[in-house]
């Protein structure tokens, strides 16, 4: 990785907390096909922060400087 790279682990957090709460709210409402749709998008934007956190261990980043 090139001196200066930013990785970003941040974003994808928020979007999966994001996809999570939206989730809960179909299911409130009773919609288990958005449900589905939002639990997907949450498993993606987590699979993305876990490799951003791999990728900063694997190049010696500290999380909080």
């Amino acid at each position: 990785m090139k001196q200066g790279a930013y990785i970003d682990y941040a974003y994808p957090m928020m979007m999966a907390e994001k996809a999570l709460k939206e989730a809960h709210i179909h299911m409130l409402g009773n919609d288990h096909d958005k449900a589905i749709e939002k639990i997907l998008v949450t498993m993606t934007e987590a699979k993305m922060t876990l490799n951003s956190i791999k990728l900063m261990k694997e190049n010696n980043h500290a999380l909080r400087k």
